[in-house]
């Protein structure tokens, strides 16, 4: 299923994935991305994360996925690992 064709509120491992997708297709691996950078690129993809504060349930997701890692210690910042 391609990420167009799912519904627009996501929650948990869908919102996850679908965020990866939307990264890998707007950055490079290796550039670095504030996870509110992220989130507007999501948005702006026309998605949304689920919850009473959707961008604090998107950090919360974003930081499981084995694809991206953070950059520093507590800067916000994510990057795409390299393949």
């Amino acid at each position: 299923m391609q990420i167009e064709q799912l519904d627009r509120d996501l929650g948990g491992r869908r919102l996850l994935e679908v965020a990866v997708a939307v990264l890998e297709r707007e950055v490079e691996p290796g550039q670095a991305v504030h996870y509110r950078e992220w989130y507007a690129l999501l948005c702006a993809a026309g998605f949304r994360a689920k919850g009473q504060d959707p961008l604090a349930n998107f950090l919360a997701q974003i930081s499981r996925s084995e694809k991206v890692e953070p950059v520093g210690r507590r800067t916000g910042q994510y990057r795409l690992q390299a393949a």
